[in-house]
């Protein structure tokens, strides 16, 4: 038993995000293999949103779907997974009076209502760093459900928008393959 305090890592600057267009990826991660190509995080269609993001810009809920069950052999009754609801939102700057291809625009650019996406995190990869196929991620297909500008609350505070997904897929774990 360990008796010394573990050292965790640090949120900041560790905990990239990116969303991938649905074109990179052919192929979902396939349970006992859980991969993807590292073309999929460097192409040059995917976005890197976490430099658009304050933290807590972006939350993921997974809440699992259940109903009872007991079989004539159980004297008690299990409550059995049947499926899952995923829900994402992200919340970056964005500035309207830019035009969509500038950098300000990439994140909100890359959300347009009704488009399947992926959103990889890759939880400890510092973020300065290039992914290589070292780098593990969590991988969310979604679709993107609504996109919206936010009121701003505070003179000081930037404008952003806000993107919301309907996950049909959750993968952790996954391995980036490739050269």
């Amino acid at each position: 038993m360990a008796t010394e305090a573990i050292q965790g890592v640090v949120a900041a600057g560790n905990a990239p995000k990116w969303i991938i267009q649905a074109d990179q990826i052919t192929t979902d991660p396939v349970e006992g293999t859980w991969s993807i190509p590292l073309t999929a995080l460097t192409h040059a269609t995917t976005v890197k949103i976490d430099c658009h993001m304050d933290t807590g810009d972006f939350t993921l809920t997974r809440t699992p779907t259940t109903k009872s069950r007991q079989r004539m052999c159980q004297k008690a009754a299990e409550t059995v997974k049947t499926g899952e609801t995923i829900d994402v939102t992200i919340a970056g700057v964005y500035d309207q009076q830019e035009a969509m291809a500038s950098e300000i625009n990439e994140a909100y650019a890359a959300l347009p209502e009704g488009d399947l996406v992926y959103v990889a995190s890759a939880y400890g990869w510092d973020s300065s760093v290039t992914p290589t196929v070292a780098t593990v991620i969590d991988l969310v297909k979604g679709t993107v459900q609504s996109r919206r500008k936010n009121e701003p609350a505070a003179a000081d505070e930037d404008l952003k928008f806000q993107a919301t997904l309907s996950g049909s897929a959750y993968f952790a774990d996954v391995a980036l393959t490739g050269p």
